[in-house]
């Protein structure tokens, strides 16, 4: 008889992610909490569910078994709990988000605010950060992500359209003078952006002309955004950043978009802004509901910047 629901939660979301520190991430709990929850329920049922190694977590014939009959009962149980909540128009618990880092700075406070608002017993966690985290692994209810998902089951909503644009300030310009060609940028000074790895190149497309400028001579490598911007708007080189960031730049002037006439980007072509998410998540009320305040606001605000 399983006696603990928390202890048979652990152990699922460990068996679905194979990880113990994917699954406290998911949990809000401690990978030592999530361990102990696994432990107990193992001792309770007097099996084992789990092997261990220091690189791999692996399901036994007994935690397969497991995994397979209670995770729909665990499934139905959630969505019983949802329903009876949904039924009272309460709207409350935990919503996990995961943003990057600078769109989070930029565009989420007022978002997230206005949401409060509108469902105050709602807690957000919100997790920034300018790595690529995968939506498949399901560590999060909702994903903002510029750049559509592939070969994937999870939904995608576009919210907005996004570019990037190459850009200097006016006073690198007049020092350094005016690249007119991708191929010029060789004698500029020029920022990389990292993710888990630097950006080795801008990909350039202009009709059926292509061109990639390879970053290796890039004096500043980096995965902090704000420091790229702010070096670019004191006139320390030329950036290629996200066209909603640094729109109101270029409108007043402060920075000039560059090689205009070209398509650029750092990794793909197609870089609009996406709200993902599975379908399981979609059937709980209060993530549905921040699904759908966060996709009505967001367009309506970005679209601004467009």
């Amino acid at each position: 008889m399983i006696r603990s629901l928390d202890s048979l939660r652990a152990f699922l979301s460990v068996a679905q992610h194979t990880s113990f520190a994917k699954a406290a991430t998911q949990l809000n709990l401690s990978s030592s909490s999530v361990s102990r929850h696994v432990a107990e329920l193992e001792k309770e049922l007097g099996v084992t569910l789990l092997t261990r190694s220091t690189r791999n977590v692996a399901l036994t014939a007994a935690g397969k078994i497991l995994f397979e009959q209670a995770s729909q009962i665990v499934s139905s149980l959630d969505e019983l709990g949802d329903n009876l909540k949904e039924s009272s128009e309460y709207i409350c618990g935990d919503v996990s988000i995961s943003a990057p880092w600078w769109f989070s700075a930029e565009f989420l406070p007022n978002a997230l605010a206005e949401l409060h608002q509108q469902y105050p017993e709602v807690i957000i966690n919100l997790h920034s950060d300018d790595k690529l985290l995968d939506p498949n692994e399901g560590q999060y209810d909702i994903y903002l992500r510029f750049g559509r998902i592939q070969d994937s089951g999870l939904i995608a909503k576009e919210i907005v359209k996004n570019e990037y644009w190459l850009l200097a300030a006016p006073n690198y310009l007049k020092e350094f003078g005016l690249p007119l060609t991708p191929q010029d940028l060789q004698a500029h000074q020029v920022f990389a952006f990292r993710f888990t790895q630097s950006h080795s190149s801008w990909f350039f497309k202009q009709n059926k002309k292509q061109f990639r400028f390879n970053l290796q001579h890039a004096w500043l490598k980096t995965n902090n955004p704000a420091v790229i911007y702010h070096n670019t708007l004191i006139g320390s080189g030329i950036a290629l950043l996200p066209a909603l960031s640094v729109s109101n730049d270029v409108q007043q002037g402060t920075l000039v978009r560059l090689l205009a006439d070209y398509q650029i980007t750092p990794n793909r072509l197609e870089n609009h802004l996406f709200l993902i998410y599975s379908k399981d998540k979609v059937r709980i009320k209060r993530v549905k509901c921040v699904i759908d305040f966060l996709a009505k606001s967001l367009k309506q605000y970005l679209h601004t910047f467009t």
